[in-house]
């Protein structure tokens, strides 16, 4: 197989993207406007951006391939979108007569382009790159017949491990359904059929601390915030503390329930977890919300529930991005006595461990198929080119 060494900046250009004011910035697809991507897009998060068409604006199409520039997202790599794109995210403009544009994504995704650029990235101020920082990346580039010769062979080989990743996904939203239909049993169906309570005759719920940046100090009082609720339960590894007088009822409680009460997404609201060991004081921050009540190990659940959520949105726009107290005041659901509610919560929760356990295994399976995609990705380009 024939090969020779180049610069990507020899069979590739860059574009970098452009700002417009957020005053511009709408939700909703209307004429003269074009969709605006943005970083947040690498997240699959569907409340899209859009902007007033202009000459401004630096365009790509569904068949261009777009790099994350900055932060957690350097070296992410966006394709299948059109529309207007931000100063965060770089075009790719390739010379097609030498490189075939898929064989450049491949490179693109692989540690022969990933790896130098982290270490430039982490290099940077801005934890980020110019399109002058990559000019100089140089790999061995095969022939234009043996280019598309290797994607069709990595086409091949990867449709056939992306559906073992597409089965286990699947795998895991049936586990995640049953979860569901057995809490819409109880919350929505009312199997136990349950006198109707008000939430706020149960209990009671309040917003977190408002603090500023001066009172963030290393020895202060840690305060909770959405990032500290991941997948339903608590998580302490990213934590920030503050130095400030904290009013008594402000300290969480191991019973209390955790709810994100507003943020710039909306998919975040509401996600929230049962408090649990406290192993140091605590409180939580203004964009969050403590629910308090005896009867939490029961309620933890009604908070997750598609009734809840659903309660919520009723009379709102769906593009609702925050919980307040009057709309929990709101909020009724079934209420069983007490000998009831806690055979629900011990059932539920135990179902909650055994599907937490089979979804650890088969997101070990799927990271296990990334990999495989990723070293058979390195033998292609490296092996088969030299």
């Amino acid at each position: 197989m024939s090969y020779k060494i180049v610069k990507l900046g020899e069979i590739c250009d860059f574009q970098g993207g452009s700002q417009p004011p957020k005053s511009n910035f709408i939700f909703e697809p209307k004429k003269d406007y074009i969709r605006f991507i943005q970083i947040r897009d690498f997240k699959s998060d569907k409340n899209f951006t859009y902007i007033p068409i202009s000459k401004k604006n630096n365009i790509c199409k569904n068949t261009d391939i777009l790099i994350g520039r900055y932060g957690a997202s350097v070296g992410k790599i966006l394709t299948g979108l059109s529309g207007a794109y931000n100063v965060a995210l770089m075009k790719t403009i390739p010379n097609e007569k030498i490189i075939d544009k898929k064989f450049l994504h491949y490179y693109l995704i692989s540690d022969l382009f990933q790896e130098p650029l982290k270490k430039i990235s982490e290099r940077s101020a801005q934890n980020g790159f110019s399109k002058d920082n990559i000019y100089n990346f140089s790999f061995a580039l095969p022939s234009h017949l043996d280019q598309q010769s290797i994607v069709a062979k990595l086409d091949a080989v990867f449709a056939e491990i992306d559906k073992g990743i597409s089965q286990t996904q699947k795998l895991i939203e049936n586990t995640n359904l049953l979860f569901e239909e057995k809490i819409k049993q109880y919350f929505i169906n009312n199997i136990t059929n349950s006198p109707i309570v008000k939430l706020s005759d149960i209990s009671e719920y309040f917003n977190g601390l408002t603090y500023s940046p001066k009172d963030v100090s290393e020895d202060g009082l840690i305060v909770l915030r959405s990032g500290n609720i991941q997948n339903g339960k608590m998580k302490y590894q990213d934590i920030k503390r503050v130095n400030k007088k904290i009013k008594d009822k402000l300290y969480v409680k191991p019973t209390d329930i955790l709810i994100c009460s507003r943020n710039g997404s909306q998919r975040l609201i509401g996600k929230s977890s049962l408090i649990g060991e406290i192993k140091e004081p605590m409180t939580f921050g203004t964009f969050m919300m403590i629910l308090r009540s005896e009867h939490n190990e029961y309620l933890q659940w009604f908070i997750k529930s598609k009734l809840f959520k659903k309660q919520i949105l009723k009379g709102e726009n769906t593009m609702i991005n925050q919980i307040t107290r009057y709309m929990l005041d709101d909020i009724s659901l079934p209420f069983p006595d007490k000998k009831n509610y806690t055979k629900i919560a011990k059932e539920l929760g135990e179902l909650d461990g055994h599907i937490r356990i089979l979804n650890k295994i088969l997101n070990i399976k799927i990271d296990n198929f990334k990999a495989l995609k990723s070293s058979i990705l390195q033998q292609e380009l490296l092996d088969e080119v030299a």
